[in-house]
């Protein structure tokens, strides 16, 4: 059944009943969907893709989404995953083919992982253990839900988001059982494996762990190349009282090392 048929039939349904079925109905969309893929065997790969996709590209720019350098390990996840668009991965053939060709890394699934955190819809949250990019082409939801809210003044609009946000909370933390949480070290340019540098962590975490120092489980500060890459995107902006203030704290800081 189309998925958009599916949506006219919750829309019109009444009742417990008739909205259950229309789960169930999503539900087997969904499993329809996933059952299509294929893990990917990298013997058949001789080289990398060279370019990207003049579909993706074009979708990037229609959504002013920023593409990573196709020579960095993002990059190199990315280009693997759209041109093999009918197969998955997994740990073990990010792991084999980084290797095969001569990406050093101690985590190439972090690589993978990330492609959703750019604003590309993946498979993300259906499947562990599996990773490959939906298509055709779509927005991740934590992507609409940190740029396109533009409050129109609404109740609607602002529930609508409001739904998103608590959607995404409830599968990245709630959902998780207990036992795919870990200790994760709250600073990753620290070593140190004292109680006072570790905090407890689901599994989306990991996506973070390179890019940000944890405060707590939930809030995160950017190490600075990241800092500085988020304001070259202007992802995040300060004002001239606030530049100064955090100057004079690392100033403070540099002048006690």
């Amino acid at each position: 059944m189309e998925l958009k048929k599916v949506f006219q039939y919750s829309g019109k349904a009444q009742g417990r009943k008739a909205i259950k079925d229309a789960r169930e109905i999503m539900k087997s969309y969904n499993e329809i969907v996933i059952s299509k893929h294929e893990l990917i065997d990298i013997k058949k790969i001789d080289e990398l893709p060279n370019d990207y996709p003049l579909e993706f590209t074009e979708f990037c720019k229609t959504n002013s989404l920023i593409m990573p350098d196709k020579e960095s390990k993002i990059g190199t996840a990315l280009s693997l995953m759209l041109k093999y668009k009918d197969y998955y991965w997994d740990r073990s053939t990010t792991r084999d083919i980084f290797k095969k060709f001569g990406k050093n890394t101690n985590d190439s699934i972090q690589s993978f992982n990330k492609i959703e955190q750019m604003g590309i819809q993946t498979n993300s949250g259906k499947e562990r253990g599996k990773y490959y990019i939906v298509y055709p082409y779509c927005l991740s939801n934590k992507h609409k839900m940190r740029k396109n809210f533009k409050f129109d003044g609404t109740e609607e609009e602002k529930n609508n988001e409001i739904d998103k946000i608590k959607s995404t909370i409830k599968t990245d933390y709630i959902d998780v059982l207990n036992s795919h949480w870990q200790l994760g070290h709250k600073n990753p340019g620290s070593t140190d494996n004292l109680m006072s540098n570790l905090v407890l962590q689901p599994p989306i975490q990991g996506k973070y762990r390179d890019n940000y120092i944890f405060i707590d489980t939930i809030t995160k500060f950017p190490v600075p190349n990241k800092l500085d890459m988020m304001l070259k995107k202007k992802e995040i902006e300060f004002t001239s009282d606030q530049i100064k203030c955090y100057k004079e704290i690392f100033d403070k800081l540099f002048t006690s090392i």
